[in-house]
């Protein structure tokens, strides 16, 4: 009886660690992305991974643009999960007014739209992902990072949600860095390096968490059939 209360409470434990892998890219995506190359801050499994570079985001108190409109220009998609390209597609984003803080030292930005394209990925061009940039509860962090070799870095970080290609509601979670040259962003024409997405589609998060939990059961199953 002690046995299987131990098998059972085993099998609890490994649930609960797949569930909060699930969690485990939104704590990471803030801290690690990279003017050079994009930020590793997307696990794939759980989320489908789209990282993108360059790109020119303008504006100022009143929100940023990065959609072609009004001097700015779309960054350039590169990899969507496994499948890697000069051109993949383009992200392209647009923020509310600033809530709080400064457009030099670091706030918040209201909630606004990020649209992901794509020009081929697994056989489908089109939208891939259109929906919000942060909500009413989780505005978009404008991160003030200091000054880096010679620039002032700035990321955008929020939570996304919204529609995946294929009409199925999604989220994930978003990080895009920014650099402003010699002096403290002020407002007008401000250049992206890169920035990473992560969206987790129903079927991508099922496939995670069924792996997780079929290893788990597998090594419990051995440890019955060791005991007896």
């Amino acid at each position: 009886m002690a046995s299987r209360s131990g098998s059972a409470l085993q099998l609890t434990r490994y649930a609960a660690i797949a569930l909060l892998s699930c969690f485990l890219p939104i704590a990471a995506w803030a801290n690690s992305s990279s003017f050079h190359t994009p930020s590793s801050t997307c696990i794939p499994g759980v989320a489908i991974c789209v990282f993108n570079q360059t790109g020119m985001a303008t504006g100022g108190t009143g929100g940023l643009v990065m959609n072609g409109t009004n001097g700015s220009t779309a960054s350039t998609v590169v990899q969507i999960g496994g499948e890697q390209g000069a051109n993949l597609g383009t992200l392209s984003l647009t923020t509310g007014a600033l809530l709080s803080g400064t457009l030099g030292s670091g706030g918040t930005f209201a909630p606004g739209t990020l649209t992901i394209t794509t020009t081929g990925w697994n056989g489908f061009s089109g939208v891939l992902f259109s929906g919000t940039f942060g909500n009413a509860t989780s505005p978009i962090q404008w991160l003030a990072l200091g000054k880096v070799g010679g620039f002032f870095e700035y990321e955008l970080v929020g939570p996304v949600s919204g529609l995946w290609e294929n009409g199925v509601t999604v989220s994930g979670e978003t990080a895009q860095l920014f650099f402003q040259s010699k002096t403290q962003y002020k407002g007008g024409p401000i250049a992206l390096g890169s920035g990473t997405t992560g969206i987790v589609v129903p079927e991508q998060a099922t496939v995670g968490l069924m792996g997780t939990g079929l290893i788990g059961i597998g090594f419990l199953a051995r440890r019955k059939a060791k005991g007896n």
